[in-house]
C-alpha cells in the first residue's frame, strides 16, 4: 500500500500467510474477522476442478457479498482468491483484475484495490476492502458483516451505532506514527515556493500550521502521504496522436514524496503544453494551448479525490496533435457526486487531506478547482472539461485545447464589471449560447447543474454583466438570446471546430434545425421569432418556415401579422 490506511495494517500477515506455502498448501489457514479465503465459485464439477477462465460471472457475484461483507465490517478487511477455504488447498484464479473490481463495483457500490500474486507457481488475488462509510447491501440485499470468521446478520441500528461510536473519523487525520523528521527536505522546499509565507518557519512549525502533523509530532496520515518517501503514484505519457506513438514518459520518481511528484509532473506538462502568440486587442499575448490553471486543477482533483485505498497510480496522457489532456484517478465519485452535479456539489472522500492542500495554498479555500477549470477553458474558446466515471472504476478528466479563439478572449476581456470575466456561470452560459439559438431557464439549471432558482440568479447576474457597455444577454418572450454585442464577437470566430453559433445563419437547413427547436421546446413561432434568433431578414426567415410547411414539419396557422406556425403533430 502506498499509505497507511486499511491495506498496510494487513499488508505483513498477507506476506506472512502467502509465504507459508508449500506442497500447493497454505499452511497458516486460520481465518479472522478480517482475513478469508475464498475458492472462484464454479470451478468444482464431480471431484474435479475446472480450467479457470477470465470472466466468471457466478464467481463475480459470490465475491461482490464477500466484499460487502467485509465493507461493513469495521476496519475493513482481505479476501484471498483461489485458496480453498479449510483446507488451505491453492486451486487459483484465472480472473481479470479490472472486470471483477468493475463487476464488483456494479454488484455492490464498492472498488476493491486486487493485487495478483503468485503462490506455489499459481496466480491468486489479493483483494483489500475498505470499510465503507455507508451500509452495503449485498446482491441479495442482505446487510451483514463478519463476526469471527463468518459473516453474519447486522441490522442498521447496530450498524449506525457503531459509526456514531466513530463519528467524525478521518483516515487521513489519523496518526500515521511517522516522526515529523521524516519529511522530506524536497516536499518542505516546495511548500515554501507555492507560499512564501512559511519561509521563516522551521521544519516542525510549518508542518504544525498545515495541520500535517499532530500535537506529538508525529505526521497524520494526510502528511505521511504528502511529505514521505512513496513509490511512484503518479504516470504521466505523451502521444503525437491517439492511439500513436508514445514520445516520452515521465513517473513519478520512487523515494519521493506525492508534492514531489506533483511538481515533477506539472514541469513536464508545462514544457508539452505549447505557447502560442496571439494578438488580442492592441496586445501580443503568450497563452498555453491549455490553461494552466485547468491543467493543474485537473490533476490535484485527481490526486485529493482519489481513492488511496487502491494501488493504482494517477494515469496522466497527453496527445500532442489534439493538445488534449486526460487524467485518470483511482476509484469512482466521491459521496452523491456524479457527472451531473459536480458543479453545485461539494465532497471530499478524505476532508483532512483535502484541508491539508488548502491549508499549503495548492488549492482554492472555497473548493472551486471545478468552476475555475470551466470557466479558463471557455475563456480561451475551448470546450469545457468533460470529467465522468468510468469502467473500473475511474474518474476521467478530458480537457482539449489547441490553439486559442481571439474573438471569444477578447470577448471575456471585454466583461464588464471585471470580476464576471471570472464568474464561471457567465462563462457557461455564454458558452451555452454558443451552441444553442435560445435558452430556457430550465436549459441554464441543466448547464450549471443546479435546481431553476440558482439559474435565475445566474440569468440575472448576467443580464447585469455588460459587454460593450450593454447587457450581453437578453430577453425574448420566455427565453434569453445572447445580445447583438456577444453575437457581433461571435460573428468573428471562424477556423475551429465546435461550429459556435452554427445558427447564425441564411442557410435554410439551419434555419429550419433552429425553428425546429423552437416549435418543440417553446410553442408557436413567429416569422419576427427566427428573424430574431438567426439574425436574418423577414424574407429569409420566412422561406425558412414555409419550407418547413411543405416537408410536412409544421403547419401555418392564421394569416397577415398574427400568422404563426406550429408542428404539424400539435396541430
Amino acid at each position: 500500500m502506498l499509505t497507511g490506511f486499511t491495506k498496510e495494517k494487513y499488508v505483513k500477515q498477507i506476506e506472512f500467510i502467502l509465504s507459508s506455502a508449500e506442497g500447493g498448501r497454505i499452511t497458516a489457514t486460520k481465518e479472522t474477522q478480517r482475513i478469508d479465503f475464498k475458492e472462484e465459485a464454479g470451478r468444482h464439477h464431480r471431484g474435479e476442478i475446472e480450467p479457470g477462465q477470465p470472466r466468471n460471472s457466478e464467481a463475480a457475484t459470490k465475491i461482490a457479498d464477500e466484499v460487502a461483507c467485509m465493507a461493513n465490517t469495521p476496519g475493513g478487511g482481505v479476501l484471498i482468491l483461489g485458496v480453498e477455504d479449510g483446507t488451505g488447498v491453492v486451486i487459483g484464479t484465472e480472473l481479470e483484475i479490472d472486470w471483477l473490481r468493475q463487476k464488483i463495483y456494479d454488484a455492490v457500490d464498492v472498488a476493491p484495490d486486487i493485487e495478483e500474486r503468485e503462490v506455489c507457481g499459481i496466480r491468486v488475488l489479493v483483494i483489500y476492502v475498505p470499510q465503507a462509510p455507508e451500509p452495503v447491501e449485498d446482491t441479495s440485499a442482505r446487510l451483514r458483516w463478519r463476526v469471527g470468521d463468518r459473516c453474519a446478520p447486522v441490522d442498521r441500528v447496530q450498524w449506525w451505532q457503531y459509526r456514531r461510536d466513530q463519528m467524525g473519523e478521518d483516515v487521513m487525520a489519523s496518526d500515521s506514527g511517522m516522526p515529523f523528521h521524516e519529511a522530506r527536505e524536497s516536499a518542505l522546499a516546495y511548500v515554501r515556493r507555492i507560499n512564501p509565507e512559511f519561509n521563516e518557519d522551521t521544519n516542525e512549525e510549518l508542518l504544525l500550521k498545515i495541520g500535517a502533523t499532530n500535537s506529538s509530532g508525529s505526521l497524520t496520515e494526510a502528511g505521511k502521504l504528502l511529505f514521505s518517501a512513496s513509490s511512484s503514484l503518479i504516470e504521466l505519457t505523451v502521444f503525437d496522436a491517439p492511439g500513436g506513438h508514445v514520445l516520452s514518459r515521465v513517473e513519478g520518481l520512487p523515494g519521493t514524496s506525492l508534492l514531489e511528484q506533483i511538481s515533477q509532473i506539472e514541469d513536464a506538462l508545462a514544457v508539452i503544453n505549447r505557447n502560442t502568440t496571439l494578438e488580442v486587442g492592441l496586445a501580443h499575448r503568450e497563452l498555453q494551448e491549455i490553461p494552466q490553471v485547468a491543467v493543474r486543477e485537473a490533476l490535484l482533483n485527481a490526486v485529493i479525490h482519489r481513492d488511496w485505498n487502491r494501488s493504482e497510480p494517477i494515469v496522466v496522457r497527453w496527445v500532442t496533435v489534439d493538445s488534449a489532456l486526460s487524467v485518470r484517478s483511482p476509484g469512482g465519485f466521491p459521496g452523491a457526486i456524479t457527472a451531473h452535479n459536480l458543479l453545485s456539489n461539494r465532497a471530499a472522500r478524505y476532508p483532512a487531506l483535502a484541508d491539508l492542500f488548502r491549508a499549503i495554498g495548492l488549492v482554492d479555500k472555497q473548493g472551486v478547482g471545478v468552476d475555475r477549470m470551466y470557466q479558463s477553458m471557455i475563456a480561451l474558446g475551448h470546450r469545457p472539461p468533460n470529467i465522468d466515471e468510468v469502467a473500473g472504476p475511474f474518474v476521467e478528466t478530458d480537457l482539449t485545447g489547441g490553439r486559442p479563439v481571439v474573438p471569444i478572449i477578447e470577448l471575456m476581456n471585454s466583461i464588464y464589471p471585471e470580476p464576471r470575466q471570472r464568474d464561471f456561470r457567465i462563462a457557461i452560459i455564454l458558452y451555452s449560447l454558443f451552441e444553442k439559438p435560445f435558452l430556457t431557464e430550465s436549459d441554464v439549471a441543466l448547464a450549471l447543474q443546479s435546481n431553476l432558482e440558482s439559474a435565475r440568479v445566474a440569468i440575472e447576474a448576467s443580464r447585469q454583466t455588460l459587454a460593450g457597455g450593454k447587457p450581453i444577454i437578453s430577453r425574448h418572450g420566455d427565453v434569453w438570446v445572447m445580445s447583438d454585442i456577444v453575437r457581433n464577437f461571435l460573428k468573428r470566430v471562424s477556423d475551429t471546430v465546435f461550429d459556435y453559433g452554427w445558427y447564425l445563419s441564411t442557410d435554410t437547413r439551419m434555419l429550419r434545425k433552429v425553428a425546429l427547436a423552437w416549435l418543440s421546446q417553446v410553442g408557436p413561432m413567429a416569422t419576427s421569432d427566427l428573424m430574431l434568433l438567426a439574425g436574418v431578414s423577414r424574407g429569409t426567415a420566412k422561406k425558412g418556415l414555409d419550407e418547413l410547411v411543405q416537408e410536412g414539419e409544421a403547419v401555418a396557422v392564421g394569416s397577415g401579422r398574427s400568422s404563426r406556425y406550429e408542428l404539424a403533430q400539435m396541430a
